[in-house]
């Protein structure tokens, strides 16, 4: 399934619908990070299965904001369903308490964390450490520049993403322009995990024959038919949490 007259969101719309899941919605951000992450989780079984004896390795790329509590959230699920997450975490939120739950959550669970990113790009060298790498750097909000240490880490992974494990981007590619695709950095993930609905971005990743997900399935009948989303969300089936595209 390709996105051929799919109904994509703008950073606009996107950021609205968010608003309004928090207000008149009345859910909480924890219920929709909670929601999304196990939705990132569920999607990165189904396109990476782990290994049954408990070693498949994956890296965790977290950013500062909603993209990265995503990413915290998927690493306490995948952890839970046999994998082995690994999370790089260097700007963590401290001052809002939900984060701070989250890497508690983490560190209870024996989730090792590193440091540096040059000990993140010294890992990611090694052959066959990782099974995959999920970017949960930054989402739709996202605006340029990208500061240090995150230039770095994604210089890093444009230069030399065909010697390295599948890059799972959550939502939008890290260094992406929501709207209109690579900007100075292209991580040129293998699998996108769109949340709620495509961005338009996600059309330039189809184009490039990747695995492409949808998840967040918290959408009523009635705001997806205010956002001209009711094809979208009408795609998933049963008890699923996400459907590829």
């Amino acid at each position: 399934m390709g996105l051929q007259g799919i109904r994509v969101l703008s950073s606009k719309l996107a950021a609205q619908l968010d608003e309004e899941l928090m207000s008149t919605g009345a859910f909480s951000i924890d219920q929709l990070m909670e929601l999304a992450g196990l939705s990132v989780a569920q999607a990165i079984y189904r396109q990476y299965p782990p290994k049954q004896d408990g070693s498949s390795k994956v890296l965790v790329l977290v950013g500062p904001g909603n993209n990265g509590g995503d990413g915290l959230v998927a690493s306490r699920h995948l952890k839970l369903w046999g994998y082995d997450p690994v999370v790089y975490y260097p700007k963590k939120s401290s001052r809002i308490d939900l984060y701070s739950r989250l890497v508690t959550q983490l560190k209870d669970m024996d989730i090792p964390e590193i440091d540096s990113v040059e000990e993140v790009k010294r890992l990611i060298k090694v052959p066959t450490l990782f099974e995959l790498i999920v970017d949960s750097l930054f989402g739709f909000s996202f605006k340029p520049p990208v500061r240090a240490p995150f230039d770095d880490l994604l210089k890093f992974l444009s230069e030399n993403h065909g010697n390295i494990a599948p890059v799972v981007s959550v939502d939008i590619p890290s260094g992406w322009d929501v709207d209109s695709g690579p900007l100075e950095y292209d991580i040129k993930p293998s699998m996108l995990i769109s949340l709620t609905a495509p961005k338009p971005c996600a059309a330039k990743f189809a184009s490039e024959g990747g695995a492409h997900y949808l998840g967040g399935r918290f959408i009523s009948p009635k705001l997806a038919e205010k956002y001209n989303i009711s094809d979208i969300t009408s795609l998933y089936k049963k008890d699923n949490l996400v459907v590829k595209l």
